[in-house]
């Protein structure tokens, strides 16, 4: 499944952090609070200006991001979960 995000959205595959305890034990995902980091899978083309021109995001498909997790939109698609932001939330893009 494909998907085409409106105007200036974000959506994001969150990225599986694996936790494991000083003790070894591992915790699993539904245990941790939501990651802050996940892959771009999709872009809307930007902002609209009041001139009705548009200002693009600057983010691209497959940028990993950190985001402000309270502004996730959750989604679930065929069984896997996605957020939905506005550009605005994209805090930083994350370079290996």
């Amino acid at each position: 499944m494909s998907f085409n995000a409106l105007e200036n959205k974000v959506i994001i595959k969150i990225d599986v952090v694996e936790e494991v305890t000083d003790s070894g034990l591992y915790l699993p995902d539904s245990a941790t609070a939501m990651p802050e980091i996940g892959t771009v899978v999709a872009v809307g083309p930007g902002r609209i200006a009041m001139n009705g021109s548009v200002i693009p995001t600057g983010i691209a498909v497959g940028d990993k991001v950190l985001f402000e997790r309270r502004a996730a939109q959750k989604v679930e698609i065929e069984g896997e979960e996605y957020l939905v932001f506005l550009t605005d939330h994209i805090l930083a893009i994350v370079e290996d």
